[in-house]
């Protein structure tokens, strides 16, 4: 059982607890993660650069529907298998729970060596000079980069279990998170903006930049929304954040009922026939690009929304068993201390049936085009209602007119969801959910404000 580290930590613990967890109804899944970051930190102090290195075991022991999971680094396998084997007689039942094993065809993966390397610090400030250009130019002048920091990272796990499932895989990451501010004669106001990607040079620089200034100036120099119904636009960016907040409608069975009752027994639609929502590890412009889910589940591309109509779930191995279907390859492991839990790969609309976002533009008379959140979305599945607060332009004859300082979208998701006209082809991805959310631009006709 070789690895990144060949140490025989990982090959020693997995094969005491196989030997010790082997009655009908047991199974073991052994997971190790190595991971090399590198932070680069800019204010109006200096630069601070940090690198952190780490390395992490997690051990869970099934027995009959129970779960006993305990993690720790190298210093503390020792008490690695006794604590998870107490953890079992008080852990809750839970129906499919039990250890991965190889899907059919399932092909084998190839063996990671070598530590996970530090990421090169002059490529973050490369990045960071040029995020501050971008601003500048965007916001001419008027707006400041108050602090940035650019995390790069790569990190490499494995997983063993007693299914026979043996795999192991390489990933990067990097981030890029800012605050930024302004000042007009109406006032000052900043805001904070954040971009993933899976490669650095994948990050959207000159997109975060002039979010940021619009996220600045439009609260500033906007005039007051106007009321009534009118036609809405939300641009990307704003549809994103939505469409992650529905995420959890699919996470393996945890909904069935709300989706159920939301849907008169799949019946009806849950959104207008223009949507599709999808969850595929091969989106064009997705940030998360991970080969397996923390289960050693390949990861594929899952339809959960087809044309309206729910189709399908994000699931791990335990809500897959009690679907009778196998894995989606959704089991997310946010931190090596922590089981999996169902999650997102790169989850959004679909934007092969949709137009060009000028197209939309031109079909408005009069509206508004809701660029930027200024706001978390307030959405609440159960109680079918959302929020949304944002600021951007009126429409009038197809053309951008006055900006406007807020806007604040609210009512029945349902019924938000299901009036969705058309959808442009301007597929964009924000970080949400656990991992990358993405939508193009949607258009609301005659929706009502104030």
């Amino acid at each position: 059982m070789t690895g990144f580290y060949d140490d025989g930590l990982f090959g020693k613990l997995f094969t005491e607890a196989q030997r010790e967890e082997h009655g009908p109804g047991h199974s073991v899944e052994l997971y190790e993660r190595a991971g090399a970051s590198l932070e680069l930190l800019e204010d109006e102090e200096g630069v601070c650069v940090s690198e952190v290195k780490e390395r992490g075991f997690a051990l869970r022991l099934f027995r009959g529907g129970r779960v006993g999971f305990a993690a720790a680094g190298p210093e503390g396998l020792a008490l690695l298998l006794p604590r998870a084997r107490s953890l079992l007689p008080r852990a809750r039942v839970r129906r499919g729970a039990r250890a991965a094993t190889p899907l059919a065809g399932e092909p084998p993966a190839e063996p990671v060596t070598g530590a996970p390397n530090v990421p090169d610090e002059a490529a973050a400030r490369e990045i960071l000079v040029d995020f501050r250009r971008a601003v500048t130019r965007a916001g001419g002048g008027a707006v400041a980069v108050r602090e940035a920091s650019v995390v790069m990272g790569e990190r490499r796990e494995r997983i063993a279990t007693s299914g026979g499932r043996e795999a192991s895989w390489t990933s990067r990451a990097a981030s890029l998170i800012a605050h930024l501010a302004g000042r007009a004669k109406e006032g000052r106001f900043s805001a904070r903006v954040v971009a993933n990607a899976a490669r650095a040079e994948e990050l959207p620089i000159a997109r975060l930049a002039r979010l940021g200034v619009d996220r600045v100036l439009l609260p500033l120099t906007g005039h007051a929304a106007p009321t009534g119904r009118v036609d809405v636009l939300l641009d990307s960016h704003v549809a994103a954040h939505l469409i992650g907040r529905l995420a959890p409608f699919f996470f393996g069975d945890a909904e069935d009922a709300l989706l159920a009752s939301r849907t008169r027994g799949g019946k009806d639609g849950l959104t207008s026939p223009v949507l599709s929502l999808v969850d595929d590890i091969a989106a064009p412009g997705g940030p998360i690009r991970i080969p397996r889910d923390g289960e050693g589940t390949p990861k594929r591309r899952t339809v959960v929304v087809e044309r309206g109509m729910v189709t399908g779930r994000l699931t791990d191995v335990a809500s897959a068993v009690r679907r009778e279907t196998t894995s989606s390859g959704n089991a997310i492991r946010r931190l090596w201390s922590e089981p999996p839990a169902v999650g997102v790969t790169n989850f959004f609309v679909d934007p092969s049936p949709g137009v060009s976002p000028l197209d939309l533009l031109a079909s408005v008379t009069k509206g508004v085009y809701a660029a930027v959140l200024l706001e978390r979305p307030d959405i609440d599945l159960a109680a079918d209602r959302f929020r949304l607060v944002t600021a951007g332009y009126t429409i009038e004859k197809g053309r951008a007119a006055h900006r406007v300082s807020e806007t604040v979208l609210s009512g029945r998701l349902s019924e938000l969801l299901r009036g969705i006209a058309s959808i442009g082809d301007d597929l964009k991805f924000v970080a949400g959910a656990g991992g990358g959310v993405g939508s193009p631009t949607l258009y609301i006709p005659r929706w009502k404000l104030g």
